[in-house]
């Protein structure tokens, strides 16, 4: 399995790579648009936590497109990278009359000169086109690499699943249309993730998974991390299926999510500390989480919050092997 490799100096700290994740409610380019309507002051206080969050690398969701993107981070600073899946007519917003519904799109800001600093580049990857079932929101690929091609590099993947089936059991009679969406992208994305372990390629997935994988026993989880590879086949219902006696262990097929054990500190309901928004990574790539390094961005009371998702963060050490 490859990790993501630099140079740095032995008596050095080894330097870090620091990854977030944050949806951004229905980001809209043109003011007053969409279903989240925003002010240029709403925009500016969007621009100040973007500021406040400090990361190298943000995986973005529920962004219309590129411009929305560049009200927040500045395109001279940000190589910016959006999902290229087709606008679509949305139709109005609810309980907003006059509002029409904009594209919700994933994407990527990458900080340019804070990556050159620490001697990677990127490359854009084809869009993950069908986890988005058609109609539903593709998910945007990057690979991080060194830059001077002397070592392995991680592909990052900014994802945004079905909303409406949070917790709650997936396997059996399901009734929600919501949970049988999500159940097929599930099966696709074990399917992707297989191919990235088969591969020995690193990885890490963020964005809003709609789903509290930190839940005990969620079971959207224990699909994912099974610590086994198989051969995919389609499935009308899984989306994709295991097929028959090829199921293997492998270890690149072993995740680690990087909240486990941690309490949301902004859940819905208090009652359930549980979060949607994730970072998810194979084991090996987990060795170079930076410890303590996990964090939720509060909007140190900014009211109403900017958003209705927090930002999470979380820092990789890069080193050789």
């Amino acid at each position: 399995m490859p990790l993501l490799l630099v140079a740095c100096s032995v008596a050095a700290e080894p330097p870090t790579l620091r990854l977030a994740t944050w949806n951004l409610e229905h980001l809209a380019a043109a003011v007053g648009a969409g279903c989240r309507p925003r002010s240029e002051a709403d925009y500016a206080r969007l621009r100040r936590h973007a500021r406040r969050l400090n990361a190298d690398l943000i995986a973005l969701q529920e962004v219309e497109d590129r411009a929305a993107v560049t009200r927040l981070f500045d395109p001279g600073t940000y190589a910016i990278e959006i999902a290229r899946q087709p606008d679509r007519n949305l139709g109005p917003c609810r309980r907003q009359s006059g509002q029409m519904r904009t594209m919700q799109r994933t994407g990527f800001a990458i900080n340019r000169e804070r990556l050159t600093k620490l001697g990677l580049s990127y490359r854009r990857l084809p869009d993950f086109a069908a986890i988005g079932m058609g109609s539903q929101r593709w998910a945007t690929r990057i690979l991080i690499e060194p830059a001077d091609g002397t070592g392995d590099g991680i592909q990052l993947l900014a994802v945004h699943l079905k909303a409406g089936c949070a917790y709650n059991r997936l396997d059996g009679k399901v009734n929600r249309d919501q949970c049988r969406l999500l159940i097929r992208q599930r099966g696709i994305l074990e399917e992707w993730i297989d191919a990235r372990a088969s591969a020995g390629e690193g990885f890490v997935l963020l964005g809003d998974f709609n789903r509290q994988l930190d839940q005990p026993r969620d079971d959207f989880w224990s699909a994912i991390d099974d610590g086994a590879v198989c051969t995919w086949i389609p499935d009308s219902r899984l989306g994709r299926r295991c097929r028959p006696q090829t199921s293997r262990p492998h270890p690149g097929a072993d995740l680690v999510l990087a909240n486990t054990g941690r309490p949301f500190p902004f859940p819905l309901n208090p009652r359930y500390p549980y979060a949607i928004d994730h970072i998810v990574m194979d084991a090996v790539t987990a060795r170079r989480i930076v410890p303590g390094s996990y964090a939720v961005l509060d909007y140190g009371g900014d009211h109403p919050a900017p958003s209705d998702h927090h930002p999470v963060a979380i820092s990789l050490r890069l080193t050789h092997r």
